[in-house]
């Protein structure tokens, strides 16, 4: 399944499925570990998600970007990170499952390493409160 992604539908919302594989480390040097799903498709916008994620036949909120990095990047080929809110396992080789919920931002560059992680500190913040709300419903 490496380097596969499948598109279904699930309740209307874009559904992707893939395995986990080895990225640079850069979100678990910022404090933010990501699972990395190689991934070819054109149909995905670039930005920051909030996502339900499965894993192991558990379920999990998490926060996703799609996009090629241009902090770190120029020219990057685009790639899938999922940061599983408050968990911290080793998953490479396993099939994670995201469906997206929700747009947090727009991908976009940053000045410095320290904006970059002072944004992403934001947007889990403004996820997690997005699903506390939408768990209040």
């Amino acid at each position: 399944m490496k380097g596969m992604l499948t598109r279904m539908r699930t309740q209307g919302s874009p559904y992707i499925c893939g395995e986990v594989v080895k990225g640079e480390q850069r979100g678990r040097l910022l404090g933010f570990p990501t699972a990395n799903i190689d991934f070819k498709a054109s149909w995905l916008s670039f930005g920051v998600y909030g996502v339900k994620v499965r894993l192991q036949d558990q379920c999990y909120q998490g926060i996703m970007n799609i996009g090629v990095k241009p902090t770190f990047h120029e020219n990057a080929f685009p790639v899938i990170e999922v940061h599983i809110l408050d968990f911290s396992e080793m998953i490479y080789g396993e099939t994670l499952e995201t469906e997206i919920l929700f747009k947090v931002r727009d991908e976009r560059k940053f000045d410095s390493f320290e904006d970059l992680k002072a944004q992403i500190k934001r947007d889990i913040e403004f996820t997690k409160e997005k699903f506390r709300q939408m768990l209040n419903r």
